[in-house]
């Protein structure tokens, strides 16, 4: 496992930059990384399918085209709570330790995961979203781009849709909407990358490891 392999790296390292025990939490984000990589090879098919299509009116109205399996649905809620492990692992990191040329790369991983927040919130808080319509739901006129249009005497209309590439959701009287496809993961696996090269790089008992590519092979994922 890339975790096991890189904790040598790690210690030798930090111990030759002379930088502060907790980077050791490092190894950490690289068994989140992995975890992450392999439920995105599951899910993050990147085929669009066809768009609804349809027009919306009245009051509390529902549209749910969320088209997964079980398997897919428990593959996304992982992966959305392993983009918070690694924005908040890697934050932490970043305000409390000396981090040296690591920094960018953590700063990387931090942003990238960072960008799936609302839909990550979206789904945390499901139950509030679901049944608090007159504080999320779609109000008057507007277009979204799954193919639901809301006529103007829409009053707190709730949609939730999957395309295969993004998602689609009412949250906070508002259509939104965010990309998933493997393109929006891949600054988090570069950003692992650059961790992985600069701390397989230390001089004081080095050693031959093997490419970060042989563990997350993030470039070849079908997108």
């Amino acid at each position: 496992m890339l975790e096991d392999n890189i904790r040598s790296a790690i210690h030798w390292w930090r111990a030759e930059n002379d930088l502060s025990s907790s980077t050791t939490t490092i190894s950490w984000v690289f068994k989140t990384g992995e975890a992450l990589y392999q439920a995105i090879e599951v899910l993050a098919t990147g085929i669009k399918k066809e768009s609804l299509g349809m027009m919306m009116g009245g009051s509390r109205n529902f549209v749910i085209n969320l088209r997964l399996t079980p398997a897919e649905y428990f593959h996304l809620r992982g992966i959305l709570a392993m983009t918070a492990d690694m924005y908040r692992i890697t934050t932490a990191i970043v305000n409390n330790t000396e981090t040296g040329a690591l920094k960018p790369h953590l700063n990387k991983i931090k942003r990238s995961s960072n960008k799936f927040r609302d839909l990550r919130n979206f789904f945390e808080h499901i139950d509030d979203r679901l049944i608090n319509l007159n504080e999320h739901g779609i109000s008057g006129e507007t277009n979204t781009n799954c193919g639901i249009s809301y006529q103007e005497n829409t009053v707190d209309c709730f949609h939730l849709v999957f395309d295969g590439t993004s998602f689609h959701f009412s949250d906070e009287k508002k259509a939104k909407e965010r990309s998933f496809t493997v393109n929006d993961f891949t600054p988090i696996f570069e950003g692992l990358e650059g961790l992985y090269n600069v701390l397989t790089s230390h001089k004081t008992f080095s050693e031959d490891y093997p490419p970060f590519s042989s563990y997350c092979n993030f470039k070849n994922l079908v997108n």
